[in-house]
């Protein structure tokens, strides 16, 4: 991975829990299925995947079961261009209300494959458009693709980050943000659904992730003894410590320093100049007490270990605290490494969404 594309250089947010509700779309070609409302336009199932099959614009169908707030879900769609003619697939979020946030991929032009994506929130009850804040509203794609893996979620309650796996590898090939949906996210409803144009818009694999959620994202650096270290969660963390939470960091540099950081948002950006690490964590952070990694020298058989609870309990002031239900933090594992920039190594990162 090139640590001059910045832009696209944060790992996808996969290894989620099982999703809490879900649509493969395996099943035989007829009506989209049971768990949906079509609101207008024509859907359905054709080849194990779904389908909008009308002509019109932003036509919509809704999950009859998905409910839940909308900063502490994580929702996932695959859209494909089928390089017949314009077209866009896309999620809904906050259906219900009386707004409701559309995040879609559109192949927009002559060229083949997705052009541009589009993230916009109803401002009115039949128009779509965007909303004063930093960010994406409808951009063109840093590169075009002809399916993808779209993830959108968010870090904090007024922002939104999609995220686009372009080669289903697990890892983030483009992503976008936009600041700003605190100010209607009290309009905002609970449920959630898709989004179409275009009679060749196809598309599969939804899923919604709800509260109490762990993902790996972000990519390790390589020590100077060809060490990835690879951060893991058993569980999510408990905004009342009532469940286990502890972190584990594996294939450390043996006989080393490390420690846990963490901040309330995730980052792109180079440890340092020319650097194999990158910094997932946005500024603000705050980080836990240095241990050693044990294990043999010049070997990746150190590992660092750390009870998430105890530490928030022995740290009442620390960033962020006291956590409530739903809110986010952002893990990465830092050890020694003197002959790397900086004299160290970063490992991968976890997005952490607390449980009740």
């Amino acid at each position: 991975m090139r640590i001059g594309a910045l832009a696209v250089a944060v790992g996808m947010l996969a290894g989620a829990t099982q999703a809490q509700w879900g649509d493969a779309f395996d099943r035989p070609d007829g009506g989209l299925g049971n768990d949906w409302s079509v609101v207008n336009g024509s859907w359905g199932v054709q080849g194990s995947r779904g389908a909008h099959l009308s002509v019109g614009a932003n036509e919509v169908a809704q999950h009859v079961q998905a409910s839940g707030p909308y900063a502490s879900s994580v929702v996932q769609l695959d859209v494909f261009a089928q390089n017949a003619g314009s077209q866009f697939s896309g999620v809904l979020i906050g259906l219900g209300g009386a707004d409701t946030i559309l995040v879609k991929l559109q192949d927009q032009d002559t060229s083949p494959g997705f052009s541009n994506i589009g993230i916009y929130h109803r401002t009115s009850a039949t128009g779509w458009g965007s909303w004063a804040g930093a960010g994406s509203g409808f951009s063109t794609l840093q590169a075009t693709f002809d399916s993808a893996r779209l993830r959108v979620s968010f870090p904090d309650a007024d922002t939104l980050l999609a995220e686009l796996d372009t080669n289903f590898d697990g890892t983030i090939d483009q992503t976008y943000s936009r600041t700003g949906v605190g100010a209607f996210a009290s309009a905002l409803g609970t449920s959630y659904g898709l989004a179409a144009w275009g009679s060749t818009a196809r598309f599969d694999n939804f899923r919604i992730d709800g509260l109490a959620i762990v993902s790996t994202y972000c990519t390790a650096g390589t020590s100077t003894s060809g060490c990835q270290a690879s951060i893991a969660a058993n569980a999510a963390p408990s905004a009342s410590g009532a469940t286990p939470c502890v972190l584990t960091l594996a294939n450390v540099e043996g006989q080393k320093a490390g420690l846990f950081f963490y901040g309330l948002a995730p980052l792109p950006q180079p440890w340092c100049s020319n650097g194999a690490s990158l910094l997932c964590v946005k500024a603000p952070t705050s980080r836990t007490p240095a241990q050693n990694s044990g294990g043999s020298v010049w070997q990746c058989n150190g590992s660092l270990q750390l009870d998430w609870n105890a530490f928030m309990a022995g740290h009442p002031g620390a960033l962020g605290a006291p956590f409530s239900a739903g809110n986010r933090v952002f893990v990465q594992g830092w050890f020694r490494d003197p002959p790397s920039c900086k004299g160290t190594s970063l490992s991968n990162a976890l997005a952490m969404t607390f449980a009740p």
